[in-house]
């Protein structure tokens, strides 16, 4: 699998931080433990619900390697599901957006919509409330108990998307925080495994953020660091429109 094929399928960094539940109470009840109480869990532990929910626009600069090139990612985001997404890696510019239903990849003359079940992610990650209420969108959520990921006993949960793909979140059971995140991932050479590994929480504004990311997608491993996360400077909506 060359660059090309990892940056296309390298689409969404914005679902490094999730958004909550109306409820920012902690619940510990491990026979009783729901989805929704482990995403409450977060939120707390992240800095509350208020603060998350004062959140209207987002701004994210990453830079890493990936095969050993070095790669840069901006990724905008806007309330309630406009998304933009410009990764760089050698040579090859990405342009992502993604606005009211429409998805569409640019990468130098050339313009792929979305669709199936790439726009079925896209849509899933730009939504910046999914998780208020992820059945509003027909995707079911559930709570699958506890697992050690690297010495560390997490809580997990199981998303199902519509099409049938499945999404597994790992949340620390001692500090709430997420640390991994795993994507069943359909392209064109068929389905793959997505794994993202978040460490390094440091505040902004009050809210803590992940500012160490590690991806592995089939054999090849990108490393990220966060240089800077900007909120609400009033993103305009023209940001999100494809030229």
């Amino acid at each position: 699998m060359n660059l090309t094929s990892i940056i296309l399928v390298f689409v969404i960094l914005s679902s490094v931080i999730l958004y909550p539940q109306n409820n920012d109470t902690l619940h510990t009840d491990l026979v009783n433990m729901t989805a929704r109480e482990v995403i409450n869990n977060y939120i707390h532990a992240i800095g509350g619900i208020d603060k998350f929910k004062s959140i209207k626009d987002r701004t994210t600069v990453m830079t890493g390697t990936a095969m050993g090139q070095s790669i840069k990612i901006i990724i905008k985001q806007k309330y309630p599901d406009k998304l933009f997404q410009d990764l760089k890696a050698g040579e090859v510019d990405q342009l992502l957006y993604y606005s009211d239903g429409i998805g569409t990849m640019v990468i130098g003359d050339k313009k792929i919509t979305l669709e199936g079940k790439e726009l079925e992610r896209l849509k899933v990650d730009a939504t910046m409330q999914f998780l208020l209420d992820p059945e509003s969108y027909n995707v079911k959520s559930d709570f699958m108990g506890i697992e050690c990921m690297d010495s560390t006993d997490c809580f997990v949960i199981r998303y199902i998307l519509p099409s049938g793909i499945r999404w597994f979140q790992y949340y620390s059971e001692e500090t709430g925080l997420k640390i991994k995140e795993t994507k069943e991932i359909q392209t064109n050479q068929g389905l793959f495994e997505q794994e993202t590994y978040y460490s390094n929480y440091k505040e902004v504004d009050g809210i803590k953020y992940p500012f160490s990311i590690t991806q592995y997608f089939g054999n090849q491993e990108i490393d990220l660091t966060v240089d800077s996360i900007e909120i609400n400077t009033g993103l305009s909506d023209k940001t999100f429109e494809v030229p």
